[in-house]
């Protein structure tokens, strides 16, 4: 799509994040960010172990680097994320703030009744850089975590399936402007949610089920001679009508 973009065959093309830089380079494009509601997080099961032990979710969470996530793996487009909903958002409950702490999660881990072990499912085919990054950062601090890519169809039956065949996922989840999201979440990863929104955010930080890792953002490269774009979390397309070609 970026081939065809940059060669004027097509006025506006959804990017990948490493090829935003290229895009702010050429004369002739530009580039549109905006907001979604769309968490990325790395999702326990907390029927099984070691997920189970709440000392093992709160190691999982002091032991990431958020910001590392953001700036080495989309280039600074995505927010880090302490919650669900992103900021702004009606309905939002600011969580406490969990600090990146290796020290503290080391602590943790002899703690807990096993080593803690566990594959760590995703979605695709390839590196696999974020799910890499998170194996580096939980490795530190005593976890071994093995890297499971499944194709979607797969992932989405051992995960959403009857018997919940997953320890954690790391799993993108969209979202809705009412929150209603937040409490199959919470069903997903065996600890009960509130379907008032308030509540389960307070749940999710009480409990860390997920340990939030970003915020995404929508990125989509045009040609600049299209006019009147406007995006924002309700997608790509609220202001579709006014979109016109200068002539």
């Amino acid at each position: 799509k970026l081939s065809a973009l940059v060669a004027g065959e097509l006025d506006f093309a959804g990017i990948s994040p490493q090829h935003v830089a290229f895009v702010r380079r050429h004369p002739a494009l530009a580039i549109r960010e905006y907001p979604l509601i769309f968490p990325y997080g790395l999702v326990f099961n907390t029927r099984r172990p070691p997920f189970d032990d709440p000392r093992a979710r709160l190691a999982a969470a002091l032991a990431i680097d958020r910001r590392e996530i953001v700036d080495g793996y989309l280039f600074g487009l995505a927010a880090p994320a302490e919650g669900p909903v992103p900021p702004g958002l009606p309905g939002y409950v600011a969580p406490p703030h969990i600090p990146l702490d290796p020290d503290s999660a080391r602590r943790l881990v002899p703690q807990l009744a096993t080593p803690p072990s566990f594959e760590l499912l995703s979605v695709g085919s390839g590196e696999a850089p974020l799910e890499q990054m998170l194996q580096a950062r939980l490795a530190a601090v005593g976890f071994h975590v093995t890297i499971r890519q499944l194709e979607l169809s797969t992932f989405l039956d051992r995960v959403y399936g009857r018997r919940h065949d997953f320890s954690a996922a790391v799993m993108g989840i969209p979202g809705d402007p009412g929150l209603g999201f937040l409490q199959p979440l919470g069903e997903l990863t065996g600890i009960p949610v509130p379907a008032d929104p308030a509540l389960a955010q307070r749940v999710f930080a009480e409990r860390l089920p997920v340990v939030w890792l970003y915020h995404a953002r929508g990125v989509q490269a045009m040609n600049q001679r299209v006019r009147g774009v406007r995006m924002d979390m309700r997608g790509e397309l609220p202001s579709v009508v006014m979109w016109h070609v200068q002539q």
